[in-house]
């Protein structure tokens, strides 16, 4: 049938389909075309099929050409369509069943995709309330499409709400930060690359912005931080911050020199600082942990352990060893979650201080105990807190009240019914108000205590700034006699004044008269009623009578004095004394006396008669000067005229004792021994005298030279040989101390050693032994020379006498002199600087010892040393007959 049927075309029904359940018919329309159309005629068959409900109707029109429509129907043509006919009506029934079970389908897929959509609508709410319950808000690019917002920051974020404000960034953020945003947004659509930043919004609001791709979609996640990151980041923020102070801690504690250290759960150090390293000399602190080298010992770091663990803490003072020596420290350990942490501060020096402190306090204690002034403390509470000893002896008072802890009421109410302090008759709230005023002072308070004996004390409160007082007790009952005394001693000297002989007058240090006596006014012709109104000294010149003619030194007449009354002086002023002559013919000594308060007084002596001696004792001082030079012209020239011949004598009498003029007999040896000790001890006395009066007429100047001390005294030990060796006496020197050499003149030295060794030679018993010792000072400033003898020794009353001129003393000694020997040792001993002394030496004797400068000063030394005064060198020793004239 199929070129017989035709071509059935189907229009598309689904879009004129209607609705199963609005009771409507569902109609379908077929062409069918005519075979005969091939050939030119048309003819078109219209085949309605309508279904509805239970029932199926079938229409079926022709449609020919108008010029076929007159043509009747032949039989196979009925046939035909017949067949067609039944073959549309079994198509469209199986049409109609295929249509009802394809509507079933439909139904069925529209029923399942409308579910689809409504849960795909319930998901798309369900994420929105999550985005917007989150405070979050989304936005999704594709490309070529506009950005799509979900969701919603709170209001807190200060975002805007709507999506079209929201993506003006520049609206509700900082232009930087919307040029940021926007960068990373491009960055991300282009190139795919994630970021998370953190923006403030122009309301200071912190919102953390994350951008990430998803598949086409570039989203980017706007969070509000006020949420779970704001706590997480300040939760980051706080462990940085901790962090850091921990670290800060660490490299305080680093520094500063106390040790420290962290312990672990066992106990093990996992950490120390610098100060715990070089207290126990481990290195750095990583060798310390590596080593484990404690701090404290074994005992006490057990101690120490259990007490952490079983109170969580110890604090103690422990001893350890550091730098070899032994400190005290105040040990802290507290325990922590991870273990425990210690410090170490040496409080040695404290340990010291307070120890210090205390002995201080027991010292002072002591030391108040024996004061003579009573001295009570009382603490906050006005209970005495400490009292010396004199406090109770002052008001004696017992150990038993003392020990009982009174308090200061009880104190005065002990002492008011003892009958020591008298009894008040105020009321007993005023009394006690004041007696405790002094704990209420700002400053110390004095008050004075009449006790009923008669005394009188001076009693000083003395607030604490912490409470309580400090009171001292000061018996001022002799004071206040002596108070007395003195006024009355004032007024009696200012009775002394008025009848003394001198004139007296005080000023002030504006020049006012202060206090004069009446002869001061008679002196100077001044009224005694111009006086009394206090004048100033500037004004005497012209109110005085009598006027001053001359002095005093620091100008004329009054203005000069006025002038050591008013002047001023930045380095204190001193004592000053002159003369003036008056009108009257008087001559007076005036002392200006510097006084407190800058005053000054002036006293004035009249001494016109002592002036008058005065005068006369210098015309008689003149002449006898002119005696004495006369006398010492007289003497020089006697000792020169004398010595002459006495050189002649002993040069012969030296001479005719050569063996080669001819040998002489016994008597006539002896006889000329005689003479030439004679001629000798003559020429002694001569050069003794001479010397005496060179010193006496101020004439004599030391020619000063290094001299060397052995040489010096060699020569004086040649020049008494012989009178040691006839009484048979031994000489013994010590010279290791004397330093070898020292400045001073030659030839004195040795006159100075002879003479003393002569006057010890003169009185030591015969076989006895003379002690020559030099020696250096223990300042090494001078050089002393002792010569010591056996003999009778010198009385304490007859010391100073030996030295005097033309003194001998012939007791004791073999022979006696003119006693011009020690007065010359005196006198050139002094003439070097030194000091000459007489001792008493343990066995008996006497001892003479010259200490003399170990330099000159104002001279240079010159000569070698063992040179003689002239500069020139000589032999050590000389004969006993040429030791004078070396002298000289």
């Amino acid at each position: 049938m199929g070129d017989e049927c035709g071509i059935l075309r189907r229009k598309d029904w689904t879009d004129r389909r209607g609705s199963a359940s609005n009771g409507k018919h569902t109609t379908s329309a077929a062409f069918a075309e005519s075979p005969h159309s091939r050939h030119g005629t048309r003819s078109d068959t219209l085949l309605f099929v309508t279904s509805g409900g239970l029932g199926l109707s079938l229409g079926f029109i022709s449609a020919t050409p108008a010029h076929a429509q007159s043509t009747p129907f032949d039989g196979s043509a009925s046939v035909t369509i017949l067949a067609l006919i039944a073959i549309a009506v079994g198509v469209a029934m199986v049409c109609a069943v295929y249509l009802m079970q394809y509507r079933a389908a439909l139904t069925r897929e529209n029923d399942a995709l409308i579910a689809k959509i409504k849960s795909l609508d319930q998901t798309n709410n369900d994420l929105t309330a999550i985005l917007s319950a989150s405070d979050q808000r989304l936005l999704a690019y594709k490309a070529g499409d506009a950005p799509r917002v979900f969701g919603e920051l709170p209001k807190e974020a200060a975002a805007p709400h709507t999506p079209q404000r929201f993506l003006e960034f520049a609206d509700w953020l900082p232009s930087d930060a919307a040029g940021e945003l926007a960068v990373h947004i491009e960055r991300l659509i282009d190139r795919a690359t994630p970021f998370l930043i953190s923006l403030h919004t122009r309301a200071d609001e912190l919102i953390e912005v994350d951008g990430r791709t998803h598949g086409d979609l570039a989203l980017v996640r706007f969070t509000h931080m006020a949420g779970l990151r704001a706590k997480l980041q300040r939760a980051g923020n706080e462990l940085a911050e901790a962090l850091g102070t921990v670290d800060t801690m660490q490299a305080l504690l680093d520094t500063v020199p106390i040790p420290a250290w962290l312990r672990d759960g066992q106990g093990r150090l996992f950490w120390v600082n610098q100060a715990y390293s070089a207290a126990v000399e481990g290195g750095s602190p990583e060798d310390t942990i590596a080593s484990r080298t404690e701090f404290l010992g074994e005992t006490d770091r057990l101690a120490v352990a259990a007490a952490v663990r079983e109170h969580s803490m110890f604090t103690g003072k422990l001893s350890t060893v550091v730098n070899a020596d032994r400190h005290i420290f105040e040990i802290t350990e507290i325990a922590g979650p991870l273990g425990s942490a210690g410090l170490a501060i040496d409080i040695s020096d404290t340990e010291n201080i307070r120890r210090e402190l205390r002995q201080t306090i027991e010292s002072q204690s002591e030391t108040l105990d024996k004061l003579a002034t009573a001295v009570a403390r009382f603490d906050p509470d006005t209970r005495l807190a400490y009292n010396n000893a004199a406090f109770k002896e002052l008001f004696g008072l017992k150990d038993e009240f003392l020990n009982s802890d009174p308090d200061h009421v009880a104190f005065l109410d002990h002492l008011r019914h003892a009958g020591v302090l008298p009894t008040e008759t105020a009321f007993p709230s005023q009394r006690r108000q004041e007696d405790l005023a002094a704990y209420k002072a700002t400053g110390p308070t004095e008050t004075m205590w009449h006790l009923k004996g008669g005394k009188t004390l001076r009693v000083v409160a003395t607030p604490h700034p912490q409470g309580g007082a400090t009171f001292v007790f000061e018996d001022i009952t002799e004071r206040l006699k002596l108070e007395m005394e003195v006024k009355t001693v004032a007024q009696l000297q200012r009775e002394t004044l008025d009848y003394l002989g001198e004139g007296v007058a005080v000023f002030g240090s504006d020049g006012r008269l202060r206090l004069s006596n009446p002869i001061f006014g008679t002196m100077f012709g001044l009224d005694e009623s111009y006086l009394e109104t206090k004048p100033r000294i500037q004004t005497f010149g012209e109110l005085a009578k009598v006027a001053i003619e001359l002095g005093p030194a620091s100008g004329d007449g009054w203005h000069g004095l006025s002038v050591l009354v008013t002047s001023i002086d930045e380095m204190g002023r001193d004592p000053e004394a002159g003369e003036i002559q008056l009108s009257s013919g008087l001559t007076l000594a005036y002392k200006a006396v510097p006084l407190p308060n800058a005053q000054t007084m002036l006293t004035f002596s009249d001494v016109s008669d002592a002036r008058a001696a005065e005068r006369m004792l210098l015309e008689k001082n003149d002449a006898l000067e002119e005696a004495n030079r006369i006398k010492y012209d007289f003497v020089s020239f006697m000792s020169y005229e004398l010595r002459s011949p006495l050189t002649t004598v002993i040069g012969f009498s030296q001479l005719l004792g050569e063996p080669e003029l001819g040998s002489l007999n016994p008597r006539q040896s002896e006889y000329l021994e005689h003479i030439n000790s004679s001629t000798r001890s003559l020429l002694a006395m001569v050069n003794d005298t001479l010397d005496l009066a060179t010193i006496d007429a101020n004439i004599m100047e030391l020619e000063v030279s290094t001299v060397d001390i052995a040489s010096r005294v060699e020569n004086a030990v040649e020049g008494v040989q012989e009178r040691l060796h006839e009484n048979d006496l031994k000489l013994r020197i010590d010279l290791e101390r004397s330093g070898g050499a020292f400045e001073a003149d030659g030839a004195r030295l040795t006159q100075i050693l002879y003479n003393l060794l002569s006057n010890a030679a003169n009185f030591a018993p015969q076989g006895s032994e003379i002690a020559l010792a030099a020696y250096r000072s223990e300042d090494e400033a001078k050089i002393c020379f002792a010569v010591t003898d056996r003999g009778p020794g010198i009385p304490a009353h007859k010391q100073e006498k030996i030295f005097e001129r033309f003194e001998a003393n012939a007791e004791g000694g073999r022979s006696s002199g003119p006693g011009l020997g020690l007065s010359i040792v005196k006198s050139l001993v002094e003439l070097h600087g030194g000091k000459i002394s007489v001792e008493t030496p343990e066995g008996g004797g006497t001892r003479i010892v010259c200490a003399l400068p170990a330099r000159q000063t104002g001279s240079s030394p010159q000569g070698p040393v063992g040179s003689d005064a002239t500069g020139q060198g000589k032999p050590a020793g000389r004969s006993p007959s040429s030791y004078r004239d070396a002298a000289e």
